[in-house]
């Protein structure tokens, strides 16, 4: 019963942890949309945004092998993932804005920031979630299991913890299963 408490206590710990991630990282970004918003930081976005449509037209040459009405249709789809924009751009010129080149730019930059934090905490913290799993499968031949080096399964741990708590769940929700799998299967060799 003991084992099963501390494995409880670090799981919570490390679910609290990802949600102050989360919620740090929510803060950050509103504290910057307040600078970004007063400081007119836009014309930084649109020159940004300039230098990246240089680089996909002429460096990459990706108009030669893409066509336009295909490009348009990409550009669609990270506007409509990223921005939530609804709207059609039907016109076969591709278009990129400020906002999506600012949107990609600043999501990217929140993650590299956040499995950042997410693997000092790991560290700090010397939380080993790799060892919850391998005690929880009972089975040593999946790769996750033959990784022995504390250093990167700790690593491993903080990226996990960086990554939100919604892919932290269902690491956990995962780890539930393959426990209860292996204690179904032990009570059938034993009965």
């Amino acid at each position: 019963m003991n084992v099963i408490l501390e494995v409880t206590v670090l799981l919570t710990l490390v679910l609290a942890l990802s949600f102050l991630i989360e919620r740090l990282m929510e803060i950050l970004k509103a504290i910057y949309d307040l600078l970004d918003s007063r400081l007119d930081w836009y014309k930084f976005w649109t020159i940004r945004t300039y230098k990246v449509r240089d680089k996909l037209a002429h460096k990459l040459k990706i108009v030669e092998y893409v066509s336009e009405k295909n490009l348009a249709s990409i550009l669609n789809k990270f506007g409509e993932k990223l921005l939530n924009n609804t709207n059609e751009y039907s016109g076969t010129v591709p278009v990129l804005s400020g906002d999506l080149v600012r949107t990609v730019s600043v999501k990217s930059t929140s993650k590299i920031i956040s499995l950042i934090l997410g693997i000092g905490i790991a560290f700090w913290m010397n939380v080993d979630l790799l060892k919850i799993w391998q005690e929880a499968s009972g089975d040593t031949s999946l790769w996750l299991n033959q990784i022995t080096t504390p250093g990167l399964r700790i690593g491993i741990s903080g990226v996990i913890i960086g990554l939100g708590s919604n892919p932290l769940h269902k690491f956990v929700t995962t780890i539930e299963k393959k426990s209860k799998k292996k204690r179904e299967k032990q009570k059938n060799e034993r009965g």
